[in-house]
């Protein structure tokens, strides 16, 4: 990154202007042939682009799924021609590209979208190829792990595609060794990680690849402010960091000596391990192999002579303090198994590739099985209410209505235990009106009524305005009077009343 993009907050009208935010104005305003534009402001634009000291790029489109999988579509260079001919393409390169051709002209066979030609990365796109997602979820996720609100939300016949738009670009050098390039492709990778455990993106897809082309009718969420580039960075180092050599769960009475596996002994036969290789040096070595040991139920002191003499066959072998601080990190208890993806970074960089991480990684311990317990945790209640929400509520009507007596003999629990569970809940928004045996509670599923809030955002606001600025409200008193609103402004919309609570 080498200059700062220009984001004033412009008024986002329209799909044109969202895709001019996403590719950060790096087209032409113009056609060069053929422009339907006044010949002054064109003159005018052409008179300034001698003086820029970059020159502007290209997207590529496509018409159709079936046409992007043999190769097919289209070099835009201008937002005249993407406006014109958004509606009728189905995917594009929000990434911008240096330049592109033609295999075959007359059969529109693209060529140039490889990433050694990107110019420019705008955004970091993520795909979800399932409908049955939790998008509240999604977004609180975002909260959770740190990340900003995602700029884009669109709706795809499968999924769902979610992107940050970024407030400076990554911009791709040769001459920088495409420096910029890899650490756009390690953000994204650390990103689509950090939210695959609130949602089943797809952490393999080309990052900087084809994404649907934003509509009218695709649109569910837009956010105008940009991810912040820094900020995200600095994030990507953090998550690395924290997530070094983070325990995955696995199964129980896990037995598994992993110290006679293959990759444990081609590992700790190499001897040109060495430092400077970010998740794949000597220290992350030594606390694998020290991991290992740990997991398997090895003691201390045999873990130590082992590894010692692993250490000091190493051409730069650790000081011995700090041999010792990593060993004795390892022991702690604080990690409890290695990271098979580590693993296998380290067996690629270290070894002859030969050895292969079999079995799953890490292990915990586990609960007692809820039929065993006398009471059942919290958040297995709050469970058991979401997934009685879940089969009894819609995006339409999002709410389930009744006294709060009412609703804990619904879920089959005491009075106390539904006020505590509502009370602790991050997932579940209610809202009581009135006092006494007069008192009504409405309770929903947040991610319930994220979707609903969705569906009234499509239906009641104008197909130029697409801006949607209480999907995530702080409050969750806020996602009702969001509801509320919605509703007294189109009594046309939704007829009926929420359902109700039975008692049995």
């Amino acid at each position: 990154m080498e200059r700062e993009a220009s984001n004033s907050q412009k008024s986002i009208r329209s799909i044109a202007d969202i895709l001019a935010f996403m590719t950060h104005d790096s087209l032409t305003p113009y056609k060069k042939k053929g422009t339907s534009a006044p010949l002054k402001n064109v003159v005018r634009f052409r008179d300034a682009e001698k003086n820029k000291p970059y020159k502007s790029g290209v997207v590529f489109v496509s018409s159709s799924k079936e046409d992007l999988t043999q190769g097919k579509g289209f070099i835009v260079t201008s937002y005249e021609t993407l406006e014109e001919k958004y509606r009728g393409l189905s995917h594009w390169t929000p990434n911008t590209f240096r330049g592109g051709t033609y295999y075959d002209f007359k059969n529109r066979i693209i060529k140039g979208h490889e990433r050694e030609n990107l110019k420019q990365i705008n955004v970091i796109g993520m795909d979800i190829d399932s409908k049955d997602v939790d998008l509240y979820g999604l977004y609180i996720g975002c909260e959770e792990l740190g990340l900003p609100r995602p700029n884009l939300l669109l709706s795809t016949p499968r999924g769902y595609q979610v992107f940050y738009v970024l407030s400076t670009p990554f911009y791709i050098h040769k001459k920088q060794d495409y420096k910029s390039l890899r650490i756009a492709e390690r953000l994204s990778s650390n990103i689509r990680k950090a939210l695959k455990q609130y949602a089943p993106v797809d952490a393999n897809c080309v990052p900087f690849g084809f994404y649907r082309m934003p509509t009218e009718e695709n649109v569910l969420d837009f956010f105008p402010t940009p991810a912040d580039t820094r900020n995200l960075i600095s994030w990507s180092v953090t998550y690395e960091k924290k997530n070094m050599f983070r325990v995955i769960y696995s199964t129980r009475n896990q037995t598994e000596d992993m110290t006679r596996s293959d990759w444990y002994q081609a590992l700790i036969r190499s001897e040109r391990i060495d430092s400077g290789y970010h998740g794949s040096s000597r220290n992350n070595a030594l606390m694998t192999l020290a991991l290992a040991n740990y997991q398997s139920g090895r003691c201390v002191e045999e873990a130590y002579d082992e590894l010692d003499q692993f250490n000091s066959n190493l051409t730069r072998p650790l000081s011995k303090q700090e041999f010792e601080r990593t060993l004795k990190s390892a022991y702690s208890g604080k990690y409890k198994g290695v990271k098979r993806s580590y693993v296998e970074s380290l067996l690629e960089l270290w070894t002859d590739g030969q050895a292969r991480f079999i079995g799953r990684e890490g292990w915990y311990k586990f609960k007692k099985p809820r039929e065993e317990r006398s009471r059942s945790h919290y958040d297995e209640r709050e469970s058991d209410i979401l997934e009685y929400l879940k089969k009894h509520t819609t995006e339409v009507n999002p709410f389930l209505k009744g006294s709060l007596s009412m609703l804990a003999e619904t879920f089959g629990m005491a009075l106390s235990t539904l006020k505590e569970v509502l009370k602790q809940s991050k997932r579940i928004v209610k809202q009581t009106k009135g006092r006494g045996r007069n008192a009504v509670t409405r309770i929903s599923a947040k991610s319930v009524l994220f979707k609903h809030l969705i569906t009234l955002k499509q239906i009641t606001i104008p197909r130029a305005q697409l801006v949607f600025p209480n999907v995530l409200p702080k409050e969750d008193t806020s996602i009702i009077e969001s509801e509320e609103a919605y509703r007294t402004s189109l009594p046309f919309f939704i007829k009926g009343s929420p359902p109700r609570a039975r008692s049995s």
